[in-house]
Parts: structure tokens; sequence; C-alpha cells
């Protein structure tokens, strides 16, 4: 067995002394330098990928692996030419600045991602903080769907904007000029949104929608807040929202059907937008990259968590402690075959390898 590294005096710089250990560093800034740490950590023998592993878990919060998958996204090379990959390739969901919003030192969030690509599940662990949220496709003909007792009600930023500088926008579909520059609403109360959660730095605000990418170019405008983009495709996306106006009935699948029916035009064209705004944000230091939760990634995430706990029994020579896994999982019967069958044999390994 190694000799381990107590936690008071572990850091990635005497991690990078030890010819047997291979750590990721999130401070990594070539892809070059990135592949060749990968590369030695699959060249170690499997008890020194074990401490490898254990030793990243501490530093960064995940593996060795994870962090490789988690940074290559900072390294892809934009092609000569622009490249739609969004509108059939699903891709990670992305999270620029998280922590520095959930610590308050932003306080306005931008969620982003087509329609029917879960924008609202991204935002779930936010709900009932008192944060104010809002839908940017509530701002379309606003006065056909909520009073404007109703809009105080829901948050003082979509009030003050329809009560205030955005009145003109307080319209009904009826109202609304035919030939109305159909971006100008949005674009306006962004703007808006942004003047106001600077002058509001005790509120948290988050502005869910795609029509932040499709009216905005230039994604560094957009630094100095938080910004999460669902990385589902177009098709994708488009299919799971055709599911879901389906329950709807039939004057409300109408209704939102002329509301939104006048923008596809704009989400043709502009769409391209979206993989600028990805390939702006994924290559800073305060992005995280997560996989979609789905059936797959939500047991490679659960196995990940065990082998993990595995590993860390292991440097521990913490032998009882991998049996005690091993029995647990057996008898789990949430577990199906297959994560049982992968979970034994990661802990009869790690059991030879402690022998």
């Amino acid at each position: 067995m190694k000799e381990l590294i107590p936690d008071k005096e572990l850091t990635f710089e005497s991690l990078q002394k030890d010819p047997e250990i291979a750590v990721i560093s999130d401070e990594v800034s070539t892809r070059e330098e990135l592949l060749e740490t990968f590369a030695r950590y699959l060249k170690l023998s499997r008890p020194n990928r074990r401490y490898s592993d254990y030793y990243s878990v501490k530093l960064f919060g995940c593996n060795v692996p994870n962090m490789f998958f988690n940074m290559s996204y900072r390294f892809k090379i934009d092609p000569p030419f622009p490249v739609n990959e969004t509108f059939l390739v699903t891709e990670p969901d992305l999270y620029y600045n998280k922590q520095a919003f959930d610590e308050g030192k932003v306080n306005l969030c931008f969620v982003i991602g087509y329609s029917g690509s879960g924008k609202s599940h991204l935002t779930r662990e936010y709900e009932g903080n008192g944060i104010e949220k809002v839908e940017l496709d509530d701002l379309v003909c606003a006065k056909d769907h909520f009073t404007l007792n109703e809009l105080k009600k829901m948050g003082d930023l979509l009030y003050s904007f329809f009560s205030g500088e955005g009145s003109k926008y307080y319209i009904s579909r009826n109202e609304r000029p035919v030939f109305a520059n159909h971006a100008e609403v949005f674009i306006e109360f962004i703007k808006y949104a942004q003047e106001y959660a600077e002058e509001h730095k005790d509120k948290k605000f988050i502005l869910e929608g795609i029509w932040t990418y499709l009216f905005f170019d230039d994604p560094s405008k957009f630094d100095k807040y938080a910004v999460f983009m669902k990385g589902t495709s177009l098709v994708k996306s488009k299919f799971r929202r055709m599911l879901r106006e389906s329950e709807n009935s039939i004057s409300t699948s109408l209704d939102r059907f002329f509301d939104f029916g006048i923008y596809a035009a704009d989400t043709t064209f502009r769409d391209i937008n979206v993989d600028k705004w990805r390939r702006h944000f994924e290559k800073k230091k305060a992005t995280v990259m997560k996989l979609e939760d789905n059936r797959y990634t939500l047991l490679a995430q659960n196995l990940m968590k065990r082998v993990n706990s595995i590993n860390d029994f292991y440097v521990h020579g913490n032998a009882a402690g991998i049996k005690r896994i091993m029995k647990r999982t057996s008898e789990n019967k949430r577990l199906d075959k297959t994560e049982k069958t992968i979970i034994a044999e990661e802990c009869k390994r790690a059991l030879a390898d402690l022998a």
C-alpha cells in the first residue's frame, strides 16, 4: 500500500511530484497537457489509478476520467465555418457561474435551451428559494394571459417592466401589429432585467427561455452573469414539445400555435447562435458540464458514486468497507442485475488489489 497523503497536506503540486499518480488539474491550460495527463493516468497500474481517483475526488469533486470529460469541452477547436451541431446532436448541459450564483456573488441567471429541452428541470433545485423566475415566453402578448395584479404577484421584475417603461408591450394578440419587430420585447426586457438586477443585489433572478441567444449575437456580453444551457438537440426538443403540447386541449394548443408560430422564422434563421454561445461558455473555467439526466446518465452517476466509495475504502486499507458495499448492493432491490454485477466485480477487483 502507498503512503496516504493527509488531507491538510494534499495539493495538486504535491501530487505532481509523485510519478505513480496522475491527476488532472482544473487549471489545465492546453489540450496537449490534458491529453498527456490522461494518457499517463491510463498507463498507471490499477492500484495507482485508484489512488489518483481518490485524490482527484478530494481535490476537485470527481475522479480523473470525469475530470477529463469536463475539461475536454474547454478545448474544442472551432471549425473554419459555422456548423450547427445542436440540430441533431445532444450535448452535455452547461453551467457557467453556477457556484457564484449559488453563493450570491451573481444574482442574475439565464437558462437557455430549445422549447422542450428541459429548461424547467434544470432549475428545479431553485424552486421555493424566494428567487424570481421569469419565463420569457410570458412576455408574448402578456395581456392575454395575466392582469397587472397577477403579474405583481408573480414578481416585481415582470410587474415593474409592464407597468413602467415596458408598458407598450403589455398588449393582447389582437393589439399586436402584424409587421412589428418581434425581437424588440425580448431585447428590451432582458436589458431591463440586467439593470434591475444590478439595482437589487439583495434578490436573485432567473430568466428562462430560448430568446436570449436568438436575439443577442455576442455571448461575451453575458460573462458577468450565470448562464445555464441545455444541450438537448433541436430535433429531440421539438419532439418532446410536440408530445407535451398534444396533452393540452385543442383550444390551448391553438392559442400556443398563434402566439409562437410567428417566431418560427426567427428560430430557424438564428439557431446558429446556439453553437456560438456553447463554444464561448464551455471553454471558461467557471463552467461545469453535466450529461443530461436520463436513465443511462443516472446509471453512470450512481455507479461512479459507488466506485468512488470503493476507492476510498481501498486507499485506507478497509477491506471490510468494500465487503459491506458488496453486501448492500446484493440486497438493494432498486438496483437491476447489470448494476449489481458491475459493482460486485469492482469490489472483487479492489479486494484482489488489497491482497
